[in-house]
């Protein structure tokens, strides 16, 4: 029998199925779309061809009591706290990088939350915010990354507005500022919105599907931050760490529907 976790996220939800040992056995996403539940349902086909899966499922995201299946919701920040202390068991501070905001989370020595900021004000330095350059710019994950490791210097990006962002960004373009430059940019733009969250004073774990796609921004992050790191299949962690938070229970218990 395997335990699913899914993250029902803005832009995209995550599926993570765990074996008797707690160890993540498969990972699949599906974009969230305008329904959570046949976001949901996707996955959970997707894993019942070759797993045998123990309901209820565990979810946690902005969808996370929107499906029929028998379900346990739990916190996100909790369930990301708990998979990334699995993971390095000790105190850290956890930047996030979601579809819709930016999170970041404190947690001690004992796995626990100390504090958490969310970055609520305006797309910016969210995944959305580097989908719709990607989508302006025509240009693909994989190939902000490989256009970004071409730059020979950093143009500045000054604007917090997505919409205005773009704007300066086809100005500087007009201007004869090439596209490797201009990528560095956004890529340090977004990890500065990120930073002004909160101080960071500690080992530094970086998460989310963002810096999962592109291993450049990792890069420039742990440039700034040496002593920081992002796990593999980070943009799962949120799914496996619902799992983790209910361990014990048990058959027969009524699932949250």
């Amino acid at each position: 029998m395997y335990r699913l976790g899914i993250d029902l996220g803005s832009s995209y939800t995550k599926g993570v199925v765990v074996d008797e040992n707690n160890r993540m056995a498969a990972f699949h996403c599906v974009k969230s779309g305008y329904n959570f539940n046949n976001a949901a349902t996707k996955i959970i086909n997707h894993f019942a061809d070759n797993h045998e899966i123990e309901y209820p499922v565990y979810t946690c995201g902005y969808g996370r009591e929107q499906i029929s299946a028998p379900f346990v919701a739990n916190s996100e920040l909790i369930a990301l706290s708990k998979a990334v202390y699995e993971i390095y068991k000790r105190s850290c501070s956890i930047i996030d990088i979601g579809g819709q905001d930016t999170k970041f989370i404190q947690v001690n020595a004992s796995g626990q939350v100390d504090k958490f900021k969310m970055n609520r004000k305006c797309a910016a330095g969210t995944g959305s915010f580097l989908e719709e350059i990607a989508f302006r710019l025509d240009v693909t994950p994989a190939e902000f990354t490989e256009l970004s490791n071409q730059a020979t210097g950093e143009v500045k990006i000054n604007s917090f507005c997505t919409v205005f962002a773009i704007s300066e960004i086809i100005g500087m373009i007009k201007n004869g500022a090439i596209l490797p430059n201009i990528i560095l940019g956004i890529y340090n733009s977004i990890i500065l919105r990120s930073m002004e969250l909160a101080l960071v004073e500690d080992f530094l774990v970086i998460t989310g599907g963002i810096p999962a796609m592109h291993p450049t921004m990792v890069s420039l992050f742990k440039n700034k931050y040496p002593d920081s790191d992002s796990p593999e299949h980070s943009q799962f962690l949120a799914a496996y760490g619902c799992v983790l938070l209910n361990p014990m229970l048990q058959h027969g218990v009524d699932p949250v529907r």
